[in-house]
């Protein structure tokens, strides 16, 4: 199995980054805008799609991917691994208003309790890192 997803991050006055997580929709467990592959999109676009119907967020995301997460996942009885592709957003604005905002909790958080709060291992490791090399 093979998502895409964006990580929506925040330049902050101290020089640092501040991300922005969703609440996934069936375990509430905190984690990044993502989403299967579009036809048509390519998988930056596919990213910032996630990034606004989930988060309402609007900004600028990069063409590459900044690193890739593995999480199981059942569906249906069956277990799988996923592979998740991530891309960079910097977020310019939050819209008032956006599809999945009854649906999911948004957080813009420090990357120290984004940290905190994300349960994959990869990811929490590909978002200190993209931290780290933003500083």
């Amino acid at each position: 199995m093979h998502q895409i997803a964006a990580l929506p991050f925040y330049d902050n006055p101290g020089g640092g980054v501040d991300v922005c997580l969703v609440t996934a929709r069936g375990s509430g467990r905190w984690i990044i805008p993502k989403g299967n592959p579009i036809r048509g999109l390519a998988p930056h676009e596919v990213a910032a799609r996630e990034a606004f119907e989930e988060a309402g967020l609007v900004g600028h995301v990069g063409k590459c991917c900044i690193g890739t997460f593995k999480f199981e996942r059942s569906r249906n009885g069956r277990d799988a691994t996923c592979r998740v592709d991530v891309y960079a957003l910097r977020v310019e604005r939050q819209m008032q208003t956006w599809t999945e905002m009854h649906e999911r909790s948004v957080l813009r958080c420090n990357v120290k309790t984004a940290l905190s709060l994300v349960s994959v291992p990869n990811l929490a490791t590909l978002i200190n890192r993209y931290a780290m090399a933003h500083v």
